[in-house]
């Protein structure tokens, strides 16, 4: 049965991955790629946390600092005072503030308004890479080298230590299952964990073939799913039982730069961000298949992390200094084109675009060709007046707009 704490977890949840209209100004015609150069004190950005308020926030990691950006792509950060490693991962907590790993003894806790706490953890042990997510219990999970451990809002830090054996984890990832246990990743041992909130009950489940896993994601089949970081790539999945199948994906991946970073996207499904190769990947649980989208990159920029963001796009920054926006249903018109051959002919065409439920037409030359609305709001009826060529321009409330070519002959 769900306590109030998970039920607590789930709203915040939920409202993380709510969509809002589509905020981000796209190109038009269907492009799919927005690109912010934000203006940092770096430009090698890692771990990303996106806001119902409608900002997201990214880590500026040789700065250090902590860096937002809003839907227009204006920017600010302030300084993470007291990092003493290398600030790489972070994940937002049910008190809405922003919990960091630097890869040091300290677990780092920011406020949106540049207020930072630096807390040791007691044993003295290393943070990994990325590990840190909001547990089903309210608390924030994180894994270290030699320990899974937790932080409260009261920032108590508890850690427990992995079974014999087990240890060295530079690479683990962290997420709440839907079992209502928190799950992770030992790079070190190849093996997947879970841990029961209330007991602190750790057991591992070792996974066949050799993985090196690091970032988990619980995806829309209610299973965790894993990215391996071995030169032959592979995806896993482990069910709330522990059984564990893992599938080839392709590509060229052969390092921890690989999916360093993955998210649940607002489709329910798993998002990488692949360095190694330059791409942003999604992973259809229901085929185990694996889709690839070429971000527009700087020389020398590479993908590091995503995350959904509150427009329900997702958000890719990099090492390089620029973040991208991949639009996963923009602004689109079917058809493009159209042709007359006669005055008084007319033609239907149909709008879709994530997140918006009505649009505006205009013509460019009403004497040439007319604009109304369809039979739904997503439908425009086009009726051709004279010979020429003109077009119709149809637009959101965000500032989204495409054409469409008309031709009377």
């Amino acid at each position: 049965m769900a306590t109030s704490a998970s039920s607590g977890f789930q709203n915040f949840a939920n409202a993380q991955q709510q969509a809002f209209a589509p905020d981000v100004v796209q190109k038009g015609g269907g492009a799919r790629w927005v690109q912010f150069k934000p203006h940092t004190i770096g430009a090698l950005y890692s771990a990303m946390v996106a806001r119902p308020s409608g900002d997201v926030w990214f880590i500026d990691e040789n700065a250090p600092a902590l860096a937002h950006i809003d839907q227009a792509g204006a920017t600010g950060e302030f300084t993470l005072k007291g990092a003493t490693g290398n600030v790489v991962s972070m994940t937002a907590g049910a008190d809405g503030k922003f919990y960091i790993g630097d890869e040091s003894a300290n677990v780092l806790v920011a406020t949106a308004a540049g207020k930072v706490d630096v807390v040791p953890i007691p044993s003295g042990d290393t943070t990994s890479i990325d590990g840190l997510a909001l547990g089903p219990d309210g608390n924030v999970w994180f894994t270290e080298f030699n320990h899974i451990a937790k932080i409260t809002p009261s920032q108590k830090v508890t850690e427990y230590p992995y079974p014999s054996g087990d240890g060295t984890n530079q690479y683990g990832g962290v997420t709440a299952g839907s079992d209502g246990n928190v799950w992770f990743a030992d790079s070190s041992a190849n093996a997947i964990g879970r841990i029961v909130p209330s007991t602190g009950n750790i057991t591992m489940f070792p996974i066949t073939p050799f993985c090196i896993p690091s970032p988990v994601v619980l995806a829309k089949d209610n299973n965790v799913w894993f990215a391996c970081l071995t030169s032959a790539p592979l995806f896993g999945r482990i069910d709330p039982q522990g059984n564990i199948s893992t599938y080839p994906i392709g590509g060229t991946f052969n390092s921890n730069e690989t999916e360093q970073f993955c998210t649940r996207g607002p489709d329910g499904e798993p998002w990488c961000a692949s360095g190694n190769d330059g791409t942003l990947f999604r992973v259809d649980t229901a085929t185990q298949t694996v889709t690839t989208y070429a971000p527009p990159l700087p020389a020398g920029a590479r993908p590091d992390a995503v995350v959904a963001g509150p427009d329900g796009n997702l958000w890719v920054d990099t090492v390089g200094g620029v973040i991208d926006v991949f639009a996963v249903d923009p602004l689109k018109v079917t058809p493009a084109k159209i042709a007359f051959t006669a005055a008084g002919q007319s033609a239907t065409v149909s709008v879709s675009e994530k997140g918006a439920t009505s649009w505006t037409a205009t013509s460019s030359n009403a004497s040439l060709a007319t604009v109304t609305q369809g039979a739904s709001k997503s439908s425009f009826v086009i009726t051709a007046v004279a010979a020429g060529t003109c077009k119709i321009t149809i637009s959101d409330g965000a500032g989204n707009s495409t054409n469409v070519s008309i031709t009377i002959s």
